[in-house]
């Protein structure tokens, strides 16, 4: 499968699944314990620098992107999907959403505090990790943070069912080397990584990184 026709099978399972993933997933509460403290480590790290917006990338219909603005986080957000950012905009008409792909972030040179990418590379090959993240460097200023969080695991599953929907969708598990080693391919320095054994409904253990750009003078 080539990127276009990739691009195209997330982009129309998710304008699919948009209002019935936003019944499911309402808001932030889902998020598990060990999980809510990365997403909270994140945004101390954010006030600790200078004030500069952050993107939520791979937004879905903004449920993230909500809490992040009730935490006084100057937050908009972007997703492939039409249909969930038409959700995301519907809901919150507050704040700010685009249709973007996390490879061409529609932001420019060293302009954002923060990159917040929950679950956003789960449907992105190995081979699309170091381009994203080379994107997710670019756009953010020297001392700016980004906070991933993916299906821990190695290979890939096909999901035909997803949120009441028939779809056609491929899953990607990284391991949390693979992942930490493609950021530092891209610049970035590793501040924590946290990884959880899976809950009840999950397939396999969760894991979350926190990274940063390093400030000139380091």
């Amino acid at each position: 499968m080539n990127a276009d026709t990739r691009l195209d099978s997330v982009r129309s399972a998710y304008d699919v699944v948009a209002d019935s993933y936003a019944s499911l997933l309402p808001d932030a509460s889902f998020e598990a314990p060990a999980d809510r403290g990365m997403i909270e480590a994140f945004v101390r790290h954010l006030a600790e620098g200078p004030a500069r917006p952050v993107v939520d990338a791979g937004c879905g219909t903004g449920r993230m992107t909500r809490w992040l603005a009730s935490q006084g986080v100057d937050t908009a957000g972007i997703d492939l999907s039409a249909g969930m950012i038409a959700v995301a905009r519907r809901t919150s008409p507050e704040l700010t959403f685009e249709v973007a792909d996390l490879s061409e972030l529609p932001y420019a040179d060293m302009q954002l505090g923060g990159v917040f990418a929950w679950y956003s590379i789960i449907h992105s090959p190995p081979g699309d990790l170091r381009r994203i993240f080379a994107e997710f460097f670019r756009v953010l200023a020297p001392g700016g943070h980004a906070l991933l969080s993916f299906q821990a695991g190695e290979g890939h599953r096909h999901l035909t069912h997803a949120y009441g929907h028939d779809v056609s969708l491929e899953a990607h598990y990284f391991t949390p080397e693979i992942v930490a080693e493609h950021l530092t391919g891209a610049g970035f320095t590793i501040i924590a990584q946290m990884t959880r054994e899976a809950r009840a409904h999950e397939k396999t253990p969760q894991a979350v990184l926190l990274a940063h750009r390093p400030a000139k003078e380091e």
